[in-house]
């Protein structure tokens, strides 16, 4: 009885060793993935989703935690060939499904970090504009960032801080919202737009 108890036992922890064994390489697989072939999908990704322009001069890291994610840092934002943002560094969160197609991988959320975006008054609804896109299965947050307005001779006007900015999908009011929490003249405000599902 006891050979049997500790023969059961070792199928069990054998079978839960091998399982494990079998998640996490099934999680790394987008490590092997060409770093050309990965920056060619996810940027076609960004654009598809968020609409948004990235261009990305450094490779892409792949990481599993806390969750599968791609990180880079030196990233630009293009809007009609100007370029209208700087990023220090981005992290881009993907979905545990299809991880072995990398055109399959779907991305989730994004974290922006200390970036410094530059807008006029052809392009300052940049944000709201992103609004019209589907956010209901991912969000774009935004942190410690800067939005310099300029005039047409690109001469400062104001600068106005993103302490944190937040871009998702509200299942119970059905809108794509925006909430930021923003610093201008050394004066903290809060900020929050919506656009209603057609």
């Amino acid at each position: 009885n006891n050979l049997r108890n500790l023969t059961k036992n070792n199928k069990l922890i054998l079978t839960f060793v091998a399982l494990v064994v079998l998640f996490i390489s099934y999680l790394l697989v987008p490590s092997f993935y060409k770093q050309d072939e990965i920056s060619k999908e996810i940027k076609y990704e960004l654009q598809n989703k968020f609409d948004m322009n990235f261009e990305f001069t450094k490779n892409l890291s792949y990481n599993l935690f806390p969750r599968p994610n791609f990180t880079t840092q030196k990233v630009s934002i293009k809007l009609d060939e100007d370029n209208i943002s700087n990023i220090e560094n981005m992290k881009i969160y993907v979905s545990l499904d299809n991880l072995f197609s990398l055109k399959n991988i779907k991305i989730k959320n994004i974290i922006i970090k200390k970036a410094n975006f530059n807008f006029n008054k052809n392009n300052f609804n940049f944000f709201t504009n992103i609004l019209e896109n589907d956010f209901s299965k991912g969000n774009l947050n935004i942190q410690n960032s800067n939005i310099f307005f300029r005039n047409n001779e690109k001469e400062v006007l104001f600068i106005n801080k993103i302490k944190n900015m937040k871009i998702f999908y509200d299942a119970n009011e059905l809108k794509n919202i925006l909430l930021s929490e923003n610093e201008i003249f050394n004066i903290p405000y809060s900020i929050k737009f919506f656009k209603d599902s057609q």
